[in-house]
């Protein structure tokens, strides 16, 4: 085998790989997202439980007092979801980027041995 064949192998097998990378990523990514705006919502809802400008009685008062202590306590679980996450969010990141660049640098790599491998 050549050695632009031998580079044209490997980049198809780095390129495969790539594409798990991301494939995990995407995946990630997602949960991220909906984490993110969930923590958003619980911020909307705790804001609207301190924006009523309408005077409450004593049992109204409890009531939203209730609610804004379980509406702190989900955005707190919440928060700490996404802080939990971050991590290996960035590192699912920087692995799919790893491994697309690497098979971006054996795809020129094979080019300049003068094959041109077929992309996936």
């Amino acid at each position: 085998m050549t050695e632009a064949g031998k580079l044209a192998l490997l980049e198809r097998i780095a390129r495969i790989k790539a594409e798990r990378e991301l494939k995990k990523f995407a995946a990630f990514s997602g949960h991220m997202t909906l984490a993110r705006q969930k923590v958003d919502s619980l911020q909307a809802a705790l804001r609207q439980c301190y924006e009523s400008g309408a005077p409450l009685s004593v049992a109204e008062a409890r009531i939203a007092s209730a609610q804004a202590a379980r509406s702190a306590r989900e955005l707190s679980r919440a928060v700490g979801d996404l802080e939990r996450m971050t991590p290996r969010f960035e590192k699912a990141r920087a692995e799919a980027a790893k491994e697309f660049g690497r098979a971006e640098v054996l795809l020129e790599l094979a080019r300049s041995a003068g094959k041109k491998p077929h992309r996936m």
